[in-house]
This record gives C-alpha cells, structure tokens and sequence, in this order.
C-alpha cells in the first residue's frame, strides 16, 4: 500500500463544513495571489514541504464532489485498487466536450478565444522540438481543473513546467509574459487571465509527452447531465486513442468527420432519448449509470 495525501483546497468563498472531511486540508483562506487562483497554494506546498518519494499527492478544489460525484473515500479506493500500478490517478469527469477536439489545446481555444496561440507560443520556448498541433489527447491523459494524483516524480515536471510559466508571466518586460496576463472569456466573463488555462493543461501535456509516466483515469465519461453528448464523444475519443496508438491516417480522418457532425448526430440522440426509442434510451440510462456509480 502506497500512501495517499490528498488535500482539498480551503478558499477564501469556502467555509470547512463544505470540505470532505475525508480530504486533508490545504489553506488558501487568505487568498494572497487571486489571479493565480489554485495555482499558488499548490505551488507553496511542494515548493515549501518533503514528499513522500513512495506516497502520491493530490490537491482538489472544493467542487469536486458537485464536479465528479466523488467522496474521499471512492477516490482512496481506486487508488488503492490499483496497487502503485500508476504514476498518476485522474479523476477528470465527463471531458465529452474536450473529446470533440484534437487535443486539449485545440478544445481551449474554443473556449478561451486564443489559448491556442498563446499555448504554442509558451510550450514553443520551453520546449521546441513538441508542436501542440501534433498532439492528440484522449481519455487516457486528459486532465481537466487539476484533478489528479501523482507520485512526487509527476508533480516535480508538473512543477518545473509551471514555473517557467509563473517566470514568464511574472515578468513585466516579456512579451509573452503580458500574452498569459491577458484576460480571456470564462463562462460568460471576462476577468480570468490566459496564464490559468494554460497552467491547467500541463498535465495532459506531460503525460503526451513523457511516456515514462503511466496514467490510470477513473470514468472520464461519467457525466451528471447532457448524457445525449457522450455517444459521439466516446465514438471520438476510441477514434483518437486508435489514431494515436497505430498512426493510420484513416482513424483522424474519420474522427474529424465524426466531430463535424456531432451537432446533427447529438440531436438524434437527444430525440431519441426523449421519445424512448428502444435502440437510444435504454442506452443513455446506461451511460447515466457510470456517474451514479460515484454514490454506490
């Protein structure tokens, strides 16, 4: 048994009574750099305190149990389940809408209208020789709003790659540097800097990049709604894993078809659904399944 350390973040807008008391608490109450979000807590701790080479860490928001329907508990779990088979556990719930999109990059730009830009700019002068329109990400490394744990080896890349970045981004004379400042559309705002939705994909990015990490998800398409997205979604995403594993050309061409059409082919099985198809419903009932198993 490997030991567990998973701390849930305390924040300024959090009360204790809201946190899983199965959860470690990580104190950012004080909230000394809010443009830097979950960010600089986790950095002080790994800049600030020993790990553990044979423990894995975690530091999760307060959402995410309203994120993933996951208790403490489940989470420790599936960690335990797997026995040290992993160097890093997601826990990413229903990444359907990040399936549709080549990569995670490719997905945060339509989102964030010119992540894409600022992400190859970035990942360019840390590292040239990867180019993010070469990347596909897939279920298997897809990592949304920081939910995983890792062994120390993991989050020390994860750190180094971070830093570069919090260097950049600090620095008020690098071009680049006023790029991650930038504010850029979130969830009909536009008050969250470039420099977040960056730091947030540099998981995936490692786990593309570095095959020496093994990556074990739990569920990524378990959803709590809009169900009727996950067939094409997971269509997608096995298309990407089969381009990404055997390099046949046939698999990306098909997959981006499959996601061109997903706005027609998700209508169906929304109606589907709806009016009770006995070939659509009994199947969405079972994808639903998947996010209620989270309870169980």
């Amino acid at each position: 048994m490997h030991p567990v350390h998973i701390l849930q973040i305390l924040n300024h807008y959090t009360s204790r009574q809201e946190l899983d008391p199965g959860f470690d608490v990580l104190d950012n109450s004080a909230n000394e750099r809010p443009d830097w979000y979950e960010y600089f807590p986790i950095r002080k701790f790994l800049l600030g305190e020993p790990l553990d080479e044979n423990a894995y860490y975690g530091f999760l928001s307060p959402k995410f149990h309203h994120k993933t329907n996951l208790t403490a508990a489940k989470v420790h779990d599936f960690i335990d389940r797997a026995g040290g088979a992993a160097d890093v556990f997601l826990f990413s719930p229903s990444i359907h809408n990040s399936a549709y999109f080549l990569n995670v990059f490719e997905h945060g730009d339509a989102e964030h209208p010119g992540l894409w830009r600022v992400a190859a700019l970035f990942f360019g002068r840390i590292n040239p020789s990867v180019k993010i329109g070469e990347l596909v990400s897939d279920s298997r490394n897809t990592v949304h709003s920081n939910y995983f744990i890792a062994k120390p080896r993991f989050w020390r890349a994860w750190l180094a790659i971070n830093e570069q970045l919090f260097a950049i981004a600090e620095a008020p004379d690098d071009p680049l540097g006023a790029e991650l400042r930038a504010p850029t559309a979130y969830r009909g705002r536009h008050d969250v800097q470039m420099k977040i939705f960056i730091m947030e994909r540099v998981a995936t990015w490692i786990l593309l990049c570095d095959p020496s990490f093994t990556a074990c998800a739990r569920d990524p398409f378990a959803a709590r709604s809009r169900v009727y997205k996950l067939p094409v979604a997971i269509v997608c995403d096995a298309l990407k894993i089969a381009y990404a594993t055997q390099g046949r050309g046939q698999y990306k061409d098909v997959f981006l078809m499959v996601r061109n059409l997903r706005k027609l082919l998700n209508l169906q099985i929304r109606l589907g659904g709806r009016l009770g198809w006995r070939r659509v419903r009994p199947s969405l009932n079972t994808l639903k399944s998947y996010w209620l198993s989270g309870e169980r």
